[in-house]
């Protein structure tokens, strides 16, 4: 009974972010779709910033009511440091590479991936760099190595299709069923190698947050 008492809550903590997380972008639709197009990038951004900073309040104190970041400070000694940023350019890269194979071949769901790429678009274009910075590099990254990394080794273990489940919805999420899958995968192994091999959040925090960081810049 216990058991399946904590694997509830940390199902029902779990779904609380996800659905924490959505509400900077929902209210970001919202100021939209009730003001005038002219400024809307400067209307926008100070209530969407301090919107996703309290989002990522809260989910921060849940992690650590949750023991996730109680190993952090492993995060930041400069071997660990290095090797996140090696990484961070091999994932760039191979990334790179599968996302020009996927489009060479013609496998991308074009309908889909349209779709995804105008909303993403939508909400930059909504915000001056600071909400995007605030969207991409801090909100994103610590909401969803939280949710998709944390939780799922806390629900299912320290397992190596605790491993795999991890890269697949991560994927998913961001992709659907489709080729488009594929183009997220190598991040997502990194991000959850990062994670599995000591279990410390705030080092698939820190490359999630230089990878999207680094693709808010180049693109």
């Amino acid at each position: 009974m216990k058991f399946i008492l904590s694997k509830s809550i940390i199902i029902a903590a779990a779904f609380f972010l996800f659905i924490l997380s959505q509400l900077p972008v929902v209210f970001l639709n919202f100021l939209d779709s009730n003001g005038d197009t002219y400024g809307i990038a400067y209307k926008n951004t100070p209530p969407f910033i301090i919107l996703a900073l309290a989002v990522v309040t809260i989910s921060i104190f849940i992690g650590i009511k949750c023991g996730f970041y109680n190993n952090y400070r492993k995060s930041f000694s400069w071997k660990n440091i290095l090797f996140i940023f090696s990484l961070l350019i091999v994932t760039f890269f191979i990334q790179k590479f599968v996302v020009q194979f996927i489009t060479s071949h013609n496998l991308y769901n074009v309908s889909h991936q349209i779709t995804n790429q105008m909303k993403v678009e939508n909400i930059l274009s909504s915000l001056l760099f600071p909400g995007q910075f605030v969207a991409v590099s801090i909100l994103a990254p610590i909401l969803e190595e939280s949710i998709y990394r944390a939780f799922f080794y806390k629900l299912f273990g320290y397992k190596w299709w605790t491993f795999v489940l991890s890269c697949f919805f991560f994927s998913y999420v961001h992709s659907g069923f489709s080729w488009d899958i594929l183009g997220y995968l190598p991040l997502s192994v990194a991000l959850t190698y990062v994670y599995h091999r000591r279990q410390v959040l705030t080092d698939s925090i820190l490359l999630h947050s230089l990878y999207n960081t680094l693709l808010l810049f180049v693109f």
